[in-house]
């Protein structure tokens, strides 16, 4: 449960999800279980988590495998068109602050949010951008 709470938590830094979305996740992962870790209470009236393993991003940075589950939601979401690509742009800005700079999930989430900026700016083509970010963010889940 801790790692979902972790993407939950990654999803709400990047803008997938809304802060009030993610105390409902949290609230209705209380009212489903009888048994439940005390943090996910702390995630449900946003206290902090500073220091809880792997709940606290700066204690605990992305890394490389919640980057390749990042962007597969991505992909799901850019498939079934439950976001835009500014907002999918803006998601991989979020994330390309978020993770090492350099490595190779800050290269490919840097240059989906640049194309992306290029493109609605009207510097790059729009005629093959979806598969262009589909296949960027392809690399990332290949990682």
């Amino acid at each position: 449960m801790r790692s979902t709470a972790r993407t939950w938590l990654i999803e709400e830094k990047i803008g997938l999800i809304s802060g009030q979305e993610l105390v409902g996740l949290a609230d209705r992962y209380i009212a489903d279980h009888d048994d439940f870790p005390d943090w996910m209470i702390d995630i449900s009236t946003g206290s902090s988590l500073e220091f809880q393993e792997q709940l606290d991003l700066i204690a605990y940075p992305i890394n490389v495998n919640d980057c390749k589950i990042i962007a597969q939601r991505l992909l799901d979401l850019l498939s079934s068109n439950e976001i835009s690509l500014r907002d999918l742009g803006k998601a991989c800005e979020k994330m390309y602050l978020s993770v090492e700079w350099g490595s190779e999930p800050f290269n490919h989430f840097i240059w989906v949010s640049d194309e992306i900026n290029l493109n609605e700016q009207g510097y790059k083509s729009t005629s093959n951008i979806d598969q262009a970010v589909k296949e960027a963010l392809c690399k990332v889940t290949a990682l």
